[in-house]
């Protein structure tokens, strides 16, 4: 009797192991940037985006991609000055098929908890917008301290109705 009750807690032990396992593996961390991206995702807009994710010029420090449906966010932080992220906004505006959104936060280091470093900028991604990347400013990022940003120019979308 002794050596059931031993076997089931043993059993009962590693259930609750590979379930909290498995609940953590929901997200994952990114050493290098990068997005998951939907099945249906256009292969030559997802490779434009990823030419400017990993370019060296911005210096990334590290990411989460949260496996929680229906978002499958990403979020990727990166470092820099203001010319640093003005050349990122106008790379990544000039990728066909995405929208780029800008955002702002008094202060990223409040918004992340541990798990990721505040950074001067964020890009967030999730597949509930799959056409729109999110670039979060860190208005308390040292680097960014003379905050001017050049918007690039605008470019209308095609009138699709004809």
């Amino acid at each position: 009797m002794k050596n059931r009750i031993v076997c089931a807690s043993s059993v009962g032990l590693l259930v609750l192991l590979l379930g909290v396992a498995s609940v953590y593996a929901l997200s994952v961390e990114r050493n290098s940037p990068g997005i998951d991206y939907p099945k249906n995702f256009d292969k030559k807009t997802a490779k434009a985006i990823d030419a400017v994710l990993t370019d060296k010029q911005f210096h990334y420090l590290n990411g989460l991609t949260s496996y929680w449906e229906p978002k499958f966010e990403t979020t990727l932080v990166y470092d820099g000055d203001v010319a640093s992220l003005n050349n990122f906004i106008a790379r990544m505006t000039a990728v066909h098929g995405i929208r780029v959104h800008l955002t702002f936060s008094h202060d990223l280091s409040k918004e992340t908890g541990s798990a990721l470093s505040a950074g001067s900028w964020w890009v967030l991604y999730s597949h509930v917008t799959p056409d729109v990347v999110t670039i979060r400013i860190n208005l308390a990022a040292t680097k960014l301290a003379n905050l001017e940003i050049t918007l690039p120019e605008f470019r209308p979308a095609p009138d699709l109705r004809t």
